[in-house]
């Protein structure tokens, strides 16, 4: 009976092992369709201005611009309350483009608002990663600009008074005026070209067929769907390492109450 009694607990020990490791394994087992921590490592948003900011002047931009396969950011501006299918983003004039280094809570560009109509505006910032032509965006929706508009001089007009007698200003150079100046305009450099930038449109289920996105799109209907399925799965993962922690916890709880019986025994 000693004997059986030495025995038993050290199988529930070599039981409760071999289900730790089982856990271990299956918690460092990549399952298929589940995110990749490269989606969890990413952190792209626009801290300041936030929604409903009246702007004037330089305003800076703070947020943070991260990805684990980082290679550029940008900034752009639109005008507009809302992110539609029908925003022109101002890629001829990006607040910031092709910037290189990643940003953590920092700043990410300064716009300045003088050179825009005061209105609505829109901001848009980007990240692209190596190897790959579509970015990731952040959005910041209903921003206003307001500047004081300048108060026009008016102009004096200068009246010339004529030589007395004459009545004709006569030039000095024996009435021949000097040619004008001939201004040579410098070349003007070809501009590299930028990504075009496509917001994807819900579908009305008529056009569809006939129409196809062009441009690297900013919204895809198909990230949003695979985002979706990923966030089920990791939900029935974590459901399932939930029923096998209580499951491990009632084992143990059940080895310690035999072990004690064991020891009073």
């Amino acid at each position: 009976m000693g004997s059986q009694k030495t025995m038993r607990p050290r199988g529930y020990r070599l039981w409760f092992v071999a289900l730790v490791l089982v856990l271990t394994a299956l918690a460092h087992t990549p399952q298929e369709g589940v995110a990749a921590p490269l989606s969890q490592e990413m952190v792209l948003n626009i801290t300041y201005p936030p929604e409903g900011t009246v702007l004037s002047g330089q305003v800076t931009i703070q947020g943070t611009a991260t990805h684990p396969n980082f290679y550029s950011y940008g900034l752009l501006y639109a005008t507009g309350s809302r992110v539609t299918a029908d925003t022109s983003w101002r890629l001829d004039d990006p607040i910031a483009w092709d910037a290189r280094t990643m940003v953590v809570n920092g700043v990410l560009g300064t716009w300045d608002t003088t050179k825009v109509p005061n209105g609505p505006y829109v901001l848009a910032l980007v990240v692209y990663e190596n190897g790959n032509d579509t970015p990731f965006v952040h959005f910041v929706n209903n921003l206003m600009v307001q500047n004081e508009e300048a108060t026009p001089t008016p102009e004096v007009e200068a009246t010339a008074t004529p030589e007395e007698g004459t009545g004709v200003i006569e030039p000095e150079t024996g009435g021949t005026l000097p040619p004008p100046p001939t201004i040579q305009q410098p070349p003007t450099a070809t501009p590299r070209p930028t990504p075009t930038l496509v917001v994807e449109t819900p579908s009305t289920g008529e056009d569809d067929e006939a129409a196809s996105p062009t441009g690297h799109e900013i919204l895809s209907v198909s990230a949003v769907k695979e985002a979706f399925v990923t966030g089920v799965q990791l939900a029935i993962l974590l459901y399932v390492l939930g029923i096998l922690y209580t499951a491990t916890k009632a084992v143990i709880r059940h080895y310690l109450r035999q072990l004690r019986k064991g020891t009073e025994s």
